[in-house]
């Protein structure tokens, strides 16, 4: 597979246990399959202080699969990593599969918006007036 995941992804993570996923925004640059990045997502476990937590991301696509690791950056407390291992979708718009940390695991899911060729070339008529 040779799609460029260069961009804004959406997502969201589950926990085992049942709990509400967890959504999150993640920007992504693909370099001919290296991975480097961001995440952005609501505060559900660290220190109350920080309302959102913010992580780097770094990782692979080789064959249809996506591995990444997340470290926390520190915001709220949180500084441990997270790996995400996740099958591209056929026309590489969505990426679906597991993460792992500390004994814990669960499933994860993100996609980024399509947008046709029409709205993306009217969009763009309207920059330019």
């Amino acid at each position: 597979m040779t799609n460029d995941l260069t961009g804004v992804w959406f997502g969201e993570y589950g926990y085992p246990l049942g709990e509400a996923p967890v959504t999150f925004i993640a920007s992504i640059d693909d370099r001919g399959g290296l991975l480097t990045g961001r995440t952005d997502e609501p505060n559900t476990f660290a220190m109350p202080g920080a309302a959102r937590l913010f992580a780097h991301v770094q990782g692979a696509c080789r064959d249809g699969i996506v591995s990444l690791t997340k470290t926390y950056d520190g915001t709220g407390g949180a500084i441990h990593s997270v790996a995400y291992t996740g099958e591209l979708s056929a026309d590489g718009n969505m990426i679906a599969g597991i993460w792992r940390t500390r004994g814990w695991s669960g499933r994860f899911s993100m996609s980024r918006p399509v947008v046709p060729a029409a709205e993306f070339d009217e969009a763009l008529e309207t920059v330019d007036e």
